[in-house]
């Protein structure tokens, strides 16, 4: 399978636009946040929490890192207006990590400031192995600055996630991290290659957060691995409270559905932007399997909300 990954990531940009539009439209919300929020309404209408990412990575201008926190300021007004949650993921390289931390954290900090007063969260998320460091430098400022207001990102697969875990949770004050298995594909120096590795980190690191006393945004949407979830929860004081399961818009709704009808809280991503093009072929590059799953999707019944 992984020749036809490559072969399918490789050839999609000579697919005309139109068509790779077909395929993500299951995933992308749409082009403007007058596309997103009605998609957020819903899902908070069916019992799901919600939070909204505009698409966009690896800007290199700082007009860019403007234009995107003119758009997040307006998207943060636009949901308190409509009475919708205040949740927003916002990328390193995005609000201009790849210029400098100091610009970053400004950056970002603005926004946690505006999504706050709001009594919103913004979860600062985390890309590639090169910005691992320089965005865990950035969120401890932020997390000194504005405390529970914002959140950051642990990937399982890197071997260095596990004393991260253990580095924030040292650290005084709360806590709250998105953990992820991580998309990019990293070399074996660095990082767990095979599944069954990925999974065995992703709950160890679970477990010492939980046990840290930290609220754990635990995104997946492999059901063995959900199962792994709600059995360490059900086992740590307190656990249930501070624990929810994330899922991509589109993304094994089925599944979503069960978590849900257990009790178990699910928070969904919903990304929207004019950048939906460059992200799609920026992602399939990185991560060619992605493919697959977008040509499958296309086949799966929807979830009506």
């Amino acid at each position: 399978m992984p020749f036809f990954d490559k072969l399918a990531a490789a050839c999609l940009p000579l697919v005309p636009r139109p068509v790779v539009r077909k395929l993500s439209q299951r995933y992308i919300a749409g082009e403007n946040r007058a596309d997103a929020t009605p998609v957020g309404g819903r899902l908070e209408k069916a019992g799901y929490r919600v939070t909204y990412d505009l698409l966009g990575e690896a800007v290199e201008q700082a007009a860019d890192v403007e234009d995107a926190i003119v758009e997040y300021s307006a998207l943060i007004e636009a949901l308190e207006k409509e009475a919708l949650e205040v949740n927003i993921s916002l990328k390193p390289t995005q609000m201009g990590l790849l210029l400098a931390e100091e610009l970053c954290f400004s950056s970002v900090s603005g926004l946690v400031k505006k999504a706050n007063s709001s009594d919103g969260f913004v979860r600062f998320e985390m890309e590639d192995s090169p910005t691992v460091t320089g965005t865990l430098n950035v969120f401890a400022n932020l997390r000194k600055k504005h405390g529970n207001g914002v959140g950051c990102v642990l990937q399982a697969m890197l071997f260095r996630s596990e004393q991260d875990a253990k580095d924030l949770i040292a650290t005084p004050g709360p806590l709250n991290v998105r953990l992820v298995k991580g998309i990019y594909v990293e070399p074996a120096e660095i990082a767990f290659q095979k599944h069954q590795e990925i999974n065995q980190a992703y709950l160890r690191i679970l477990k010492i957060l939980l046990e840290g006393g930290a609220f754990v945004a635990a995104a997946t949407h492999d059901e063995n691995l959900v199962i792994g979830i709600q059995e360490i929860v059900r086992h740590i004081l307190g656990a249930d409270e501070r624990c929810e399961i994330q899922m991509l818009l589109g993304v094994q709704e089925g599944l979503r559905q069960k978590i849900r009808h257990d009790g178990f809280p699910v928070r969904v991503y919903v990304p929207y932007g004019s950048q939906w093009y460059p992200y799609v072929i920026r992602r399939l590059r990185k991560n060619p399997k992605l493919a697959r799953y977008a040509f499958l999707g296309m086949f799966q019944r929807q979830e009506k909300l």
